[in-house]
């Protein structure tokens, strides 16, 4: 019998199904098919799977494989699409973005000079009723919903929040990770 093994150079590994690994020869040849990227360290859309800010994962990618930091990543990327994520909504709820009903889908960013966005149940009557449910408590979000040439610079982008995120995970692998 024949196994098939993968030779690594590194390996950091979040959770079962979360890990980047760098096989062998990527230093040589930086190669990207050499960056194997699983769970949470997929930074290319994934069809069927939802809409999370790429970018959080990208930042983290470059950090470990190729020793770029974070802050160089996130501020540095021009394209407002991997700052987005976005949330369907029960339709038991209202979604409401700074007081407003908007739509029970929404495509939104982290900005400095957006709003709260939240959801609140509907009673029987179809009235909102109880407690609002922040879908962002850590930031506004301002609501991107319809693309436009807008520069990045105009945007308000909330950076300390896509920040703090990856380094969320950073510390917990730079803690965790053991030399060989």
């Amino acid at each position: 019998m024949t196994l098939a093994a993968d030779r690594f150079e590194r390996f950091y590994q979040y959770a079962i199904n979360d890990y980047v690994g760098v096989k062998e020869g990527w230093s040589e040849s930086h190669n990207k098919a050499l960056i194997k990227k699983k769970g949470l360290f997929i930074d290319e859309p994934q069809l069927g799977k939802g809409l999370a800010p790429l970018i959080i994962p990208e930042a983290i990618n470059k950090y470990f494989v190729e020793g770029i930091p974070p802050e160089q990543t996130i501020k540095e990327c021009t394209d407002i699409k991997k700052f987005c994520t976005f949330q369907k909504v029960d339709k038991k709820f209202d979604v409401f973005y700074g007081g407003e009903r908007v739509p029970h889908i929404n495509r939104y960013y982290m900005s400095m000079y957006g709003k709260p966005i939240y959801k609140q149940k509907l009673n029987e009557q179809g009235k909102p009723f109880g407690s609002k449910i922040a879908l962002c408590a850590d930031s506004a979000v301002t609501i991107y919903n319809k693309f436009d040439d807008k520069p990045i610079e105009e945007r308000g982008i909330n950076y300390s929040y896509y920040l703090t995120e990856a380094y969320k995970i950073i510390e917990k692998l730079d803690k965790k990770q053991l030399t060989l």
